[in-house]
C-alpha cells in the first residue's frame, strides 16, 4: 500500500507526540507501527521532504555503493546505513550479498532482462522496412 504524504506526516506528528494514529481496518497493527517509527527515523535525519513520494529513481555509483556496503560489513546495522542513506534495507541487502559473492564487481550494474533465445533472432542494424 502507498501511503500519501499527508498521512505519513501526520503518522510521524502523532508519534512524536507519543500516541499512533488509528490503524486502518485490513492492517496488520505491528506492520504499520513499524512503518511510523522508520519514517520518524527518516524525518529526524532528513527532514520531512524525504517522505515525499520521488519520481526519479536515483543511479548509484559502485564507490558509493562500496561505502554504504563496507559500513554494514564493518558492524553498522543494515537498517541504520540504509536510513542514513535513504535507501530501502532490502536494497542494501542486495548489494552486500553481490559484493560478497562477486566482491567489486557485484557493484556494477549488469545488462538486465532477459538474454536472447537464439543470437539470429536479434534485430540487425541495418534492417529494412518494406510498406505493402
Amino acid at each position: 500500500m502507498r501511503y500519501s504524504y499527508e498521512f505519513k506526516l501526520m503518522c510521524v506528528e502523532l508519534y512524536h507526540s507519543g500516541s499512533y494514529p488509528d490503524i486502518p481496518e485490513g492492517l496488520n497493527p505491528d506492520t504499520l507501527k513499524s512503518y511510523i517509527r522508520k519514517w520518524a527515523r527518516l524525518v529526524d535525519l532528513h527532514g520531512p521532504e524525504v517522505l515525499k513520494h520521488k519520481v526519479f529513481n536515483r543511479m548509484w555509483t559502485p564507490e558509493e555503493k562500496l561505502e554504504l556496503v563496507s559500513k554494514v560489513i564493518a558492524g553498522t546495522p543494515r537498517t541504520k546505513v540504509a536510513i542514513e542513506a535513504g535507501i530501502s534495507t532490502g536494497m542494501l541487502y542486495q548489494w552486500v550479498h553481490k559484493y560478497k559473492l562477486q566482491g567489486y564487481n557485484g557493484l556494477v550494474e549488469s545488462k538486465k532482462g532477459r538474454p536472447a533465445k537464439e543470437p539470429r533472432m536479434k534485430k540487425s542494424k541495418n534492417q529494412k522496412i518494406h510498406y505493402l
